[in-house]
């Protein structure tokens, strides 16, 4: 069989957001890595609009802001929009045509693309009796002049709009911005033209937050409730993950499809094809069930860390994990090529166990957990203990291999949030209670040698890179004498060995057939986002935090500091429990987009808070009876946070001191209190 390099390699590495840089500009060459708009809820919503404006000259709305950062598909969607509302007028393309030279990068992209009835030529009438106006503006950060003031430019194309005379055909507006230049622009707003274009800024901002006030119910956005003719959306509300096709899995199908790995001269008749790592990562994913525990792992942190994955960091963490980096392969010139050498020195005897090792660790489950403890525990005992490179030269090359993993390559964007936001759900660190756990049972065979390890992975459908990885571990491991001179390191080195191995085998495992740690949790979780029933279930554990019968704080506590449990504080609040609710996270509807934030309503004081998974997490551990004491810090803080506020509140209401129901307990005899309404503080008599 012939040494093929696949093309459809190097093109996934072109996936990568930081591989062609900039931003997209609408109805240019660059497009998304499939090819074709991906729908979404907003590009569905954007075609009915297409279609309104083409049937009545006096549909609304029609100033349409898109929201969000860079990353989330606004400059895509609002080409799909454009082509639509094209073809919607029947202008036989020639929107398209004009738009797409006004956006030729010719220089500087222009900041807004203005089309009248006199730029379409003969399909002008058409479009001057449904629109007569058209504004694009592509990015509304950037400005027309050097010198320029993107937040007043911004802030003088609503004022103009607002200023349109109300009769039919309104012009369409639609630009891309983000919240941070709408809040400027509703300043310069203020300045320059006064109450009414500053409210509709405010309306806007409000519309589309994600802040605090999201929590009590977001402000129409579709269109604004101040005025009908605006409307705007939240890109960064969405979750790529969800839905009957999520927009992540058809990228990813895309990026795995049979016809560009599996043909003549591509991989299936490759001579490295069994121990290839991006072949291998392609035919694991295109397997319904496998890619499925992929996607739910990815939607599970992403309720873990409180963030969405956007579609540029999407298409790179697809290339990433089937493929990695261009840093990744050296100076190979074809990423191919970089596997036919490895796979050459795999196949001599005796094997490289380096170059099985590097094939091994491109698989997509240790791509998506490079490092971490394995890493750590490598690189500590290369550091501390003296390996002999003549009788132990496996072991020195299995740990050298496994303490670079991951370490002084390239820092891209995408490497850096997998290995923040993720490390905490990696199998490798998960050990379930379940003893018929299949991460248990491989857990437990790595425990008595490598070999029987291996035996227990190999039921579970390991690739060959690995198996012969763990194979590399097997022959360590009978490299040391438990019994000799320096039994000591020998000990020290088989328990790491085993260790290291066990961990490889459990997180391939786990990444492919769903297992992660926090599984319990997150699941738990993502079930009861919307479920009124598990969430009232949750206000009850958190009641106790906020009194049982009664109310007391610790003065002198810090937030997030540890405090034993039992210990009575020397100054303490003690006064009337207040009640806590658990609300639902909202549905998306025709008005605004929904999130995946539930939230908590204290009824006495009446405010909200996030039910953020660090919050769920910490209230189902106290469930448990985990100590405040041993939480971490954030979830300690989390905890904490609820009882200061409502301790903040309690402290000024004076009529509760007054009447007895709130005092302060010293060194848990004395009370203090407040005897008459604006009198100081004293004793309570005993």
């Amino acid at each position: 069989m012939p040494a093929n390099v696949n093309p459809r390699v190097v093109e996934l590495l072109s996936w990568h957001g930081h591989a062609k840089g900039g931003v997209h500009v609408p109805f240019q060459v660059a497009s998304n890595p499939l090819g074709r708009t991906i729908e979404t809820s907003l590009v569905q919503r954007l075609r009915r609009l297409a279609n309104d404006i083409a049937t009545s000259a006096a549909s609304s709305p029609r100033w349409i802001f898109l929201i969000g950062g860079p990353g989330n598909g606004k400059s895509e969607t609002v080409q799909d929009f454009l082509s639509h509302l094209d073809a919607a007028l029947g202008l036989g393309g020639t929107l398209c045509q004009v738009l797409s030279q006004r956006f030729a990068p010719s220089g500087l992209v222009p900041r807004k693309v203005e089309i009248l009835p006199g730029d379409l030529g003969a399909a002008g009438a058409a479009f001057a009796a449904k629109i007569g106006r058209l504004m694009v503006v592509q990015d509304a950060t950037a400005t027309e002049s050097a010198h320029g003031n993107a937040a007043n430019e911004l802030a003088v194309d609503l004022a103009d709009l607002i200023t349109t005379p109300d009769t039919p055909p309104m012009p369409v507006f639609i630009a891309c911005a983000n919240r941070g230049l709408l809040s400027r622009a509703m300043n310069e707003a203020y300045r320059a033209f006064g109450n009414e274009v500053t409210r509709l800024f405010a309306n806007l901002i409000q519309a589309s937050s994600l802040g605090r006030d999201t929590l009590e119910g977001r402000k129409p956005c579709w269109p604004i409730e101040t005025d009908t003719r605006f409307a705007c959306w939240p890109l960064d509300v969405e979750s790529l993950l969800v839905g009957s096709s999520p927009p992540l899995d058809q990228a990813l199908l895309s990026a795995v499809d049979a016809n560009s790995w599996e043909t003549a001269g591509h991989c299936q008749d490759c001579t490295s094809r069994d121990l290839c790592p991006f072949r291998q990562n392609a035919e694991w994913l295109r397997d319904d069930s496998t890619r499925r525990n992929l996607l739910a792992m990815l939607r599970r942190g992403e309720l873990a860390r409180g963030q969405r994955w956007n579609f540029r960091d999407a298409f790179s963490l697809i290339a990433e994990l089937v493929v990695g980096q261009w840093s990744d392969f050296g100076n190979a010139s074809h990423p191919c090529d970089w596997v036919h050498r490895n796979v050459a020195a795999a196949r001599t005897t005796p094997p490289d166990a380096t170059a099985i090792l590097s094939l091994a660790l491109r698989l997509y489950p240790h791509a998506m957990f490079r490092g971490g403890p394995a890493r750590k525990a490598a690189t500590v005992f290369l550091e501390h203990r003296s390996i002999d490179q003549e009788s132990q030269p496996l072991t020195l090359r299995a740990l050298q291999a496994i303490s670079l993993d991951g370490q002084g390559e390239s820092t891209k964007p995408i490497r850096e949030i997998v290995a923040r936001d993720y490390a905490r759900l990696d199998p490798a660190t998960f050990t379930p209670p379940d003893p018929g756990h299949p991460i248990r049972l491989i857990e437990d065979a790595f425990c008595q040698s490598v070999e029987q390890g291996r035996t227990a992975a190999r039921q579970l459908g390991p690739a060959v890179a690995e198996d012969l990885m763990l194979e590399v571990f097997e022959k360590a491991e009978r490299e040391w004498d438990l019994l000799g001179r320096e039994s000591a390191v020998a000990v020290a080195a088989v328990c790491l060995l085993r260790n290291l191995a066990g961990m490889v085998a459990k997180r391939s495992t786990g990444v492919r057939l769903g297992y992660h740690a926090l599984e319990d949790l997150l699941s738990d979780y993502e079930a009861c986002l919307r479920d009124g029933a598990r969430l009232r279930a949750v206000s009850t554990a958190l009641q106790p935090l906020l009194g049982n019968p009664v109310f007391k704080f610790n003065l002198l506590e810090i937030l997030g500091q540890p405090t034993a449990d039992e210990v009575e504080p020397l100054v303490a609040l003690q006064g009337p429990t207040t009640g806590a609710q658990a609300l639902a996270a909202p549905d998306t509807t025709d008005a605004a987009p929904g999130h995946d934030v539930p939230s908590i309503r204290v009824t006495e004081p009446s405010y909200r808070i996030p039910l953020t998974f660090d919050f769920y997490m910490a209230l189902q551990l106290r469930k448990k009876g985990c100590a405040a004491s041993s939480l971490p810090a954030s979830v300690r803080a989390a905890l904490d946070r609820v009882r200061h506020r409502y301790a903040g509140e309690l402290c000024r209401k004076e009529d509760l001191f007054v009447d007895g129901r709130t005092f302060v307990v010293l060194t848990g005899e004395k009370k203090v209190s407040v005897p008459a309404p604006g009198a100081a503080p004293g004793l309570v008599p005993d």
